[in-house]
């Protein structure tokens, strides 16, 4: 028997562990926060980055103009349900903080953390939930399920489950089920990776938005 480092499943888990993990501590550890933050985005992009054979066959795929216009009405949609349901909370997010690294350091942290909400986060998300959970609810072997195939319980499954491993639960709940629809609809993971990072484009605008009619 392989140990379960060597199972398939592995690299598409480990990444969204250590990312659930260290979003959980950062609760904890407010003042941890930056440091968190950077080390979701660098640990998880280093491990896409080094499992990325697994991923190729899902992040090679051809895209159509009109594969990214479906992802811009996806992404648009799931951005619609971020301001209507967490309006308060995203009025909290935008409350000024000093800031008291110098400027060159200022920078580069606001540079990976824009790099993990617009890139990393999106694909560690969709490679997640999209790639594995939808399959595996259906087999275990799931390399071996057509990617965007469609079964009711898989589907329910990963929005619930979505829903349940963050806060906003109802908005990821709905964003996730957007994104596995449209999975199924184009059978075409980058498609669903754009129109998460279109997603977060949307958001990080609304917050900055916000940000300034505020202050």
């Amino acid at each position: 028997m392989a140990a379960f480092y060597r199972s398939n499943w592995f690299p598409y888990v480990l990444p969204f562990l250590l990312y659930l993990a260290l979003a959980q501590a950062e609760e904890f550890l407010p003042h941890w926060h930056d440091h968190l933050y950077c080390a979701r985005v660098l640990i998880c992009a280093g491990l896409i980055l080094m499992w990325r054979r697994h991923f190729q066959a899902e992040l090679t795929q051809k895209i159509t103009a009109r594969q990214y216009f479906y992802a811009l009405l996806a992404g648009t949609l799931s951005f619609s349900l971020w301001p209507v349901a967490v309006h308060e909370n995203l009025i909290h997010l935008v409350q000024p903080t000093a800031s008291t690294y110098p400027v060159p350091v200022s920078l580069l942290l606001q540079g990976i953390a824009l790099a993990g909400f617009v890139f990393v986060f999106p694909i560690m998300n969709e490679l997640f939930w999209r790639s594995f959970m939808l399959r595996y609810f259906i087999s275990a072997d799931f390399r071996s399920v057509p990617l965007g195939t469609f079964q009711l319980f898989s589907v329910v499954g990963v929005t619930i489950l979505s829903g349940l491993a963050f806060r906003y639960g109802l908005v990821l709940g709905g964003v996730s089920l957007i994104m596995s629809l449209l999975l199924m609809w184009q059978k075409n993971l980058r498609c669903c990776i754009v129109a998460h990072s279109i997603c977060q484009i949307l958001v990080g605008t609304y917050i900055m938005m916000m940000h300034s009619a505020l202050f």
